[in-house]
């Protein structure tokens, strides 16, 4: 069992952010410190919910308590995702610090929540600010869209991403939702001296349902857990591409607009037939 640090926005209705992120790491053996962004009432896509920013020094102070009383030492990971104000990410910054400082063997995954469409959902503060927290990272994953953004360009294809991947800074980039042909989605993590890809179904709109939110969360934290729990990248890659895709299918064939974890959650430890890894750079 490894100890997780997860710094990302919080939910009361549904399962987004450290409200999915949290419960899956949790039901794959690890322990999770949850410090939220913003505790919101839903996901904003239902309407402008009620709910607050966290301040950054009241971040700070949360960590800064447990590092006094010394339980830094048994943190293995810091998760951070979605970031309300730019000041956020230096607390973020601040709390990887304190982690390392502590357990220099620690891992930092970044999931740098910008969008998933044609335009940014965040302000350009923010998005630079997940950027330099994404750079500094061990590890990133940003689907398709963030990854451009990171990248300063988009490549003609997920071949043409692995070197731009391998510039970005964090030593495993692992892009979601890349290009693939239709009626699938690939998974690709790339390492400094292989790149591997991942191909599910997709489910969702192709179908005339909409996407349950919160998949990049989910994936995010199944990739993180099951690296935590030892295995190589490759498969890591694979069963966090299937414990998503299966949990999405179940959601929107139930007809649901969130994430059934709870109802479903089997499928994040065992989710069935899992996809072929290939080598792809």
């Amino acid at each position: 069992m490894a100890t997780i640090l997860s710094i990302s926005s919080q939910v009361v209705y549904g399962a987004v952010g450290n409200t999915a992120s949290a419960f899956a790491m949790e039901r794959l053996g690890h322990e999770v410190w949850e410090v939220p962004t913003t505790l919101l009432a839903h996901h904003p896509g239902y309407g402008k919910p009620e709910g607050v920013k966290l301040a950054p020094d009241l971040i700070v102070g949360l960590i800064r308590s447990l590092d006094e009383r010394g339980w830094l030492t048994r943190c293995d990971a810091v998760f951070s995702g979605y970031l309300a104000e730019a000041d956020q990410a230096d607390a973020v910054a601040e709390a990887v610090d304190r982690v390392k400082a502590a357990n220099p063997d620690a891992l930092y995954l970044c999931d740098p929540i910008v969008g998933d469409g044609t335009e940014p959902y965040v302000s350009r503060e923010v998005e630079t600010a997940q950027a330099v927290l994404a750079r500094s990272a061990d590890i990133v994953t940003p689907n398709w869209f963030e990854f451009c953004r990171l990248a300063g360009e988009t490549p003609a294809d997920i071949r043409a991403a692995i070197p731009l991947a391998r510039k970005l800074g964090p030593k495993l980039v692992v892009i979601t939702s890349a290009p693939a042909p239709e009626g699938r989605v690939s998974s690709v993590a790339v390492e400094a001296k292989r790149a591997y890809r991942a191909e599910t179904a997709f489910h969702g709109e192709a179908n005339g349902k909409a996407m349950p939110k919160g998949t990049g969360d989910l994936f995010a934290a199944v990739f993180l857990a099951r690296l935590l729990n030892g295995i190589n990248t490759p498969q890591a890659l694979a069963r966090a591409a299937a414990s998503t895709a299966a949990l999405v299918k179940s959601s929107v064939e139930a007809g649901r607009a969130e994430l059934a974890l709870a109802h479903d959650q089997a499928m994040l430890s065992e989710p069935g037939l899992l996809p072929n890894i290939e080598i792809i750079g």
